[in-house]
């Protein structure tokens, strides 16, 4: 088992060390979607003892990110795609709600201001995708696009909630990016979101907003028939 990110951090205890290592690998993919996760060997790759690497599981059971089977062992929980569902109508509901505030903010050095850090963020999506093509980096600037809006509202607790929802549609989200299906369109969807709070296109969020988070859909019969054992519907 090859995990990344095992470096202890400092302030870490044990339990946190161990969360935080295989929550991070969970949520990259590096642990696959319904793979096998061994205590004993966990164990000896973490050098850690068993009791807080149970408690670590016990939480990321709690998070849906961890399912055990009894007799069989400890798994990462497959994709859920009704979970999927749900995340989607929190954050169309509250990315809605977030931009229309942008839009009817009479506060123009406020929208300006947030404007520039939503372009500068735009930019280097850019370079992500014109020099380097590193998915993860530009995944990673997808989702602090979206965390820049709520964060420039004082919404960021807001914002944690919806990520605590939404592991299973980040990591479809993750397997999209990885698949360069709907790159080229995140990008340009971006740019559209920005040009509506300029113009204060209210009307038209929704729709921009659904459409956005929806990119995958269109392709999610490939992907279960690409990745079936990464799914599940219940």
């Amino acid at each position: 088992m090859a995990l990344e990110g095992v470096i202890k951090k400092s302030k870490e205890n044990t339990r946190q060390y161990i969360y935080r290592v295989l929550r991070e690998n969970i949520m990259t993919l590096n642990l696959k979607p319904g793979e096998s996760i061994g205590e004993i060997e966990l164990s000896k790759v973490l050098n850690v003892s068993r009791t807080p690497l149970r408690e670590a599981i016990v939480q990321l059971i709690e998070e849906k990110l961890l399912e055990v089977f009894p007799q069989k062992g400890s798994f990462v929980s497959k994709i859920n795609l009704n979970l999927v569902g749900e995340a989607i109508f929190v954050r169309e509901t509250c990315e809605s709600r977030i931009l229309k505030m942008a839009c009817q903010d009479e506060n123009e050095d406020n929208v300006d201001e947030l404007i520039s850090k939503l372009e500068k963020n735009i930019e280097y999506q850019k370079i992500v995708l014109n020099f380097n093509e590193d998915l993860y980096e530009f995944f990673t600037l997808d989702n602090e696009f979206h965390y820049i809006l709520f964060d420039h509202y004082n919404k960021k607790n807001s914002w944690k909630a919806i990520k605590r929802l939404s592991t299973h549609y980040d990591r479809l989200r993750l397997l999209d990016a990885l698949e360069k299906t709907n790159i080229k369109a995140t990008l340009d969807q971006h740019i559209e979101l920005v040009e509506l709070i300029k113009s204060k296109n209210i009307e038209k969020i929704e729709s921009s907003v659904e459409k956005h988070l929806l990119n995958y859909k269109d392709m999610i019969k490939k992907y279960e028939q690409k990745y079936p054992e990464y799914f599940c519907d219940k």
